[in-house]
């Protein structure tokens, strides 16, 4: 019954979507006409008035004045002929331009009014090969003309024709009123100002569209009828320079075809529902009276299924030759299977009792071979259970589900489980202890090549101090793993300058190590090439940034110094602030707002300036100093730092030179640390001036 209803369902919610679906397809039709229809009714009033004055303006330009603007009373004849021309056609408008697009002479009234064309279609009309540029123009906000532009030597002449003075001839052909909307699809003038307004309507402009409006009750602006409606047919229209410049609205009165459609389609759904009830009821009378031999074969099976084997069709039922009747065979057939399986599993339940006695007795053997206390378990698991009784049919389910020989399959996997226990676990150990050989023998090679690669990184850093009377460098570095991200190099650039460069590489171990080589490498490169400390880092930025797929960033303090002068120019790509140590008194250089290294590519870094004098001394250095933090989590920061470096510049072993420098500063921080352990790389260079030296 259910299946028929959703078939008539679906046949309905066919044949009404097949119907909608031709409904919409000839309205589509309907639509297309009609916007074809005002498109060239349109297109031949617009065509007519521009013809017109297209032949007036070559009828102007005929005459000599038009050849020469500034000749003896050209002027005075061209108000004669645009005087005359205004009197022979009415509602035009002349405007005589400039090369520049400038308003020269015009008929139209008015203080300052705007030219009928723009500078480029003067320009056009000047320069093009025909010499005319014609079409529609918005001229003020509410107001839209008909311009022909002619050029001529001197200029351009304009003739414009006001579009509301023809609307009315558009409307009586096509009927109903038109109007024109500007590009906000507000209405701008049309045959019955105000009507499309007072519908509150959306007019689309840039895309021609149809609409159907209901109207609710009677307007004081229109003359259309409550519980109507009107039809808006839109499409967009263009000036000379095929931009849109508004939209023609055709509206017309369409209620009595509305309500007539309207009429319809409540018949066509009304006769739909009316017939598909009619079947429905019919279904239903005839499935209710085929049915009743159905639901008592359903009521002797339910009393099957429940175990009542008794159960039994009325005399007769099983001979009808209908459908009823071959259930009915059916059902008597059931029942006869039926008893026969009660007689089966009768026979089956005894023959399984023996079998589980058997394995019982089986299980019972094999637990006198385990260790006590597991023998005690299985022998108390198997002592517990006891033989059932047989059930009736309808408990045969419920009783299969939990019969004893899954109790005594699970009380055999218990027992293979606790044998091969013990295996198991010295197969485990057998196992881990392989594995904690080859473990050991993994952790000694990596330490190998750890140790290999921690001096490989110490080998490409600089062993001795440059070769330069007026420095005294001296430099530490501590990886806080077997190989640190951190590195620092000073080197020559020509006889007079020499470039120092402390650099921390983000994160620890092996990647940061290998990002720390290239960054060296690229680094001394493009130094030596560009010797100008701006234009290196940024060159060295893009180079990073370029296959930079581990998304590291490096932060940079690279300064180049005059050797003579002591003047330290610098960049300082996001690193720490050095320290300067002067007269005994030490200070932080201008932090800077330069980004870090490979994070961003085309960066201009900005260069700093100082200039030191002979026994000044500068410390260069990474985070891992001022970040060390002891047991108690607390940083030896920024101001531990400057006391580190006073107490440096009170003690006269080292007043003057660098040696020594980093180490007192380590020991500063180790005495900090206190024991805890080291978090991040350790950098220090110290950089004493010792000025000229004669």
């Amino acid at each position: 019954m259910l299946i028929l209803l959703l078939a008539m369902a679906l046949l309905v919610t066919a044949l009404g979507t097949m119907g909608w679906l031709g409904e919409q397809r000839w309205a589509q039709r309907y639509n297309e006409a009609l916007l074809q229809g005002q498109r060239i009714a349109w297109d031949k009033l617009q065509n007519e008035n521009l013809d017109r004055q297209d032949a007036l303006a070559r009828r102007l330009l005929e005459d000599t004045a038009f050849r020469n603007l500034q000749a003896p009373g050209a002027a005075q004849r061209i108000d004669s002929l645009l005087a005359n021309a205004m009197r022979q056609t009415p509602g035009l408008r002349i405007d005589i331009l400039g090369p520049g697009g400038a308003l020269v002479s015009t008929t139209e009234p008015g203080f300052d009014p705007q030219p009928l064309a723009e500078y480029g279609w003067v320009k056009t009309a000047m320069e093009g090969a025909a010499g005319v540029v014609r079409g529609l123009s918005q001229v003020a906000p509410r107001e839209y003309a008909w311009v022909v532009v002619h050029g001529f030597e001197g200029g351009a002449l304009a003739i414009g024709q006001d579009v509301s003075r023809r609307l009315p001839e558009l409307a009586s052909y096509l009927g109903g009123e038109i109007f024109l909307v500007n590009m906000r699809g507000k209405e701008t003038l049309g045959t019955q100002p105000g009507s499309l307004a007072a519908t509150g309507a959306v007019v689309p402009v840039r895309s021609p569209q149809t609409l159907i409006l209901a109207v609710d009750a009677r307007s004081s602006a229109s003359d259309h009828s409550a519980d109507g409606a009107l039809q808006l047919i839109s499409q967009p229209v263009v000036n000379p320079d095929k931009r849109v410049v508004g939209a023609l609205v055709w509206m017309q009165d369409v209620s009595a075809q509305h309500r007539s459609d309207r009429f319809f389609n409540l018949a066509a759904a009304g006769g739909a529902l009316l017939f598909a009830a009619l079947i429905v009821m019919g279904l239903a009378a005839y499935m209710q009276h085929a049915m009743e031999p159905l639901t008592r074969s359903v009521g002797v099976l339910k009393a099957l299924a429940s175990g009542a084997t008794d159960a039994s069709l009325d005399d007769g039922e099983e001979e009808a030759e209908d459908e009823s009747g071959a259930i009915a065979r059916g059902v008597v057939a059931i029942r006869s299977e039926l008893l026969n399986l009660e007689t089966l599993r009768q026979e089956r339940i005894r023959t399984r009792h023996q079998q589980e006695r058997l394995i019982r007795d089986q299980l019972r053997s094999l637990a006198e071979s385990l260790d006590p206390t597991s023998r005690d378990e299985i022998l108390a698991a198997l002592g517990t259970r006891t033989e059932a009784p047989v059930a009736p049919l309808a408990e045969a389910l419920p009783q299969s589900s939990t019969n004893q020989l899954a109790e005594l399959a699970g009380i055999l996997g218990r027992m293979s489980g606790l044998v091969s226990t013990q295996q198991s676990r010295l197969l485990k150990l057998l196992r881990e202890l392989q594995a904690a050989v080859q473990t050991q023998a993994m952790l000694a090679s990596l330490q190998q090549e750890l140790e290999i690669a921690r001096q490989m990184q110490l080998s490409i850093l600089p062993r001795a101090a440059p070769d330069v009377g007026e420095v005294d460098i001296a430099a530490t570095m501590i990886p806080a793993k077997e190989v640190g991200g951190d590195f620092y190099d000073y080197f020559p650039i020509d006889d007079e300058h020499l470039a120092v460069v402390v650099a921390d590489v983000s994160g620890k171990g092996v990647p940061a190590a290998f990002f720390m080589a290239i960054s060296r490498t690229l680094l001394k490169s493009n130094a030596l090439f560009l010797r100008v400390p701006g234009p290196t880092i940024a060159a060295l930025n893009d180079q990073l940034c370029a296959e930079n797929d581990q998304m590291m960033f490096v932060t940079v303090f690279y300064g180049v110094l005059h050797l003579r002068s002591g003047r330290l120019t610098y960049v300082n790509a996001g690193h720490n602030p050095p320290v300067w140590l002067r007269e005994g008194k030490a200070s932080y250089l201008e932090r800077g707002s330069n980004m870090a290294l490979a994070v961003m590519e085309g960066q201009e870094y900005v260069e700093g300036e100082i200039v030191l004098s002979p026994g000044e001394t500068l410390l260069l250095y990474t985070d891992g100093v001022t970040e060390a933090n002891n047991a108690e989590g607390t940083l030896f920061g920024e101001t531990a730092l400057l006391d580190a470096m006073e107490a440096v510049g009170a003690d006269p072993v080292h007043k003057g030179h660098a040696r020594g420098v980093p180490q007192r500063v380590v020991q500063a921080v180790r005495t900090f640390e206190a024991g805890a352990a080291q978090a991040d790389d350790i950098t220090v260079v110290a950089i004493t001036y010792q000025g000229v030296r004669s």
